[in-house]
C-alpha cells in the first residue's frame, strides 16, 4: 500500500490550461518554482538513488502543486528501474502523446534521458502556456517542439511566451530559460544534460545580476541567442524542415 501526502492545489495542467484558471493566471515566478521543484525530482530519481528511477510519464497533469506551489511528482505507475550496469532497458513504449522521446517511441530503448526529453516538453508548456500537441491551431503550430523550435529559429523567441502573463520575464531569463528546455528536448539523446545540470540552470535565474556582471550579462545573452539557433538548426525560414522525430504519432493518448 502507498500513502501519499495530500495536496489540494490542483496539478500544473489545471493550472496552466483548466479548472484552477478561475484563480487566476499563474505567474511566472510561480511557474518556475514548480518547473525548479519537478528538476530537483527528476535529479533525485535519476542520480541519487541506485537503482535510478525512470518516471516514463512526465507530463503537466502529473505535476501535483501544494499551497505554497511546490511541486510534487506523482503517478508511478509507468516507472521503471535503472541499474547502474544498464545503459537501457527495452520496453513497451508507454507515456503520453506529445511528451514521449523520439528515440523511445521508435525503439522501445528507455533510459532516464526519456524523463529528461519529457522534462523538456513540460518547461515549454509552462513558458509558453500552450498544450505539447493542439490541433486546434495552424498546422506548423500544431506539435510545441517544433513551433518553438521554429520561432528561435526565426528569432521571435520573445513572442513566444503565454499571452496571458501580466508580468513578463526579462529576456535574458526567458533566453536562458528557453535554452535550457531546447536542450532538454534534443533530437539526439546523448546531448541531453542531467537533471542536476538543469536544475543548475534554471536556478542561476532565482538571483539578481550585479553590477559589475551586466557587460558579461549581455554577452552571454548573445551566446545563448547562438546557442538556441544551433540546437534548432535553423538559422533562417529557408533552411527550416519539419524534424520527422519531432511529432511522435506511434505513442499512447493521455
Amino acid at each position: 500500500m502507498l500513502v501519499y501526502e495530500y495536496v489540494n492545489n490542483g496539478n500544473l495542467e489545471q493550472w496552466l490550461h483548466g479548472a484552477m484558471c478561475q484563480h487566476g493566471i499563474l505567474t511566472w515566478e510561480a511557474r518556475m518554482k514548480v518547473i525548479l521543484g519537478t528538476a530537483k525530482a527528476l535529479a533525485y530519481l535519476h542520480e541519487a538513488i541506485e537503482p535510478k528511477v525512470v518516471h516514463r510519464d512526465i507530463k503537466s497533469s502529473n505535476i501535483l502543486i501544494d499551497n505554497e506551489f511546490n511541486a510534487k511528482v506523482s503517478d508511478f505507475g509507468l516507472a521503471k528501474l535503472l541499474g547502474s550496469g544498464e545503459s537501457h532497458i527495452t520496453t513497451r513504449v508507454m507515456g503520453t502523446f506529445g511528451y514521449v522521446a523520439p528515440e523511445y517511441a521508435n525503439s522501445g530503448l528507455l533510459n532516464e534521458k526519456s524523463d529528461i526529453y519529457s522534462f523538456g516538453v513540460l518547461l515549454l508548456e509552462a513558458i509558453t502556456g500552450r498544450d505539447p500537441v493542439d490541433y486546434a491551431r495552424p498546422v506548423n503550430e500544431v506539435n510545441l517542439v517544433e513551433w518553438l523550435k521554429m520561432m528561435v529559429g526565426t528569432s521571435k523567441a520573445e513572442e513566444v511566451v503565454d499571452p496571458g502573463l501580466e508580468v513578463k520575464p526579462t529576456t535574458r531569463v526567458l533566453k536562458h530559460t528557453l535554452l535550457a528546455a531546447l536542450r532538454c528536448v534534443d533530437p539526439d539523446a546523448d546531448k541531453r544534460p542531467k537533471m542536476s545540470q538543469v536544475v543548475r540552470m534554471l536556478e542561476a535565474d532565482e538571483y539578481p545580476i550585479h553590477e559589475a556582471r551586466r557587460n558579461r550579462k549581455s554577452r552571454t545573452a548573445s551566446m545563448e541567442i547562438e546557442a538556441m539557433k544551433e540546437i534548432t538548426g535553423q538559422t533562417d525560414p529557408e533552411n527550416m524542415s519539419r524534424d520527422p522525430e519531432g511529432h511522435i504519432s506511434e505513442t499512447t493518448h493521455a
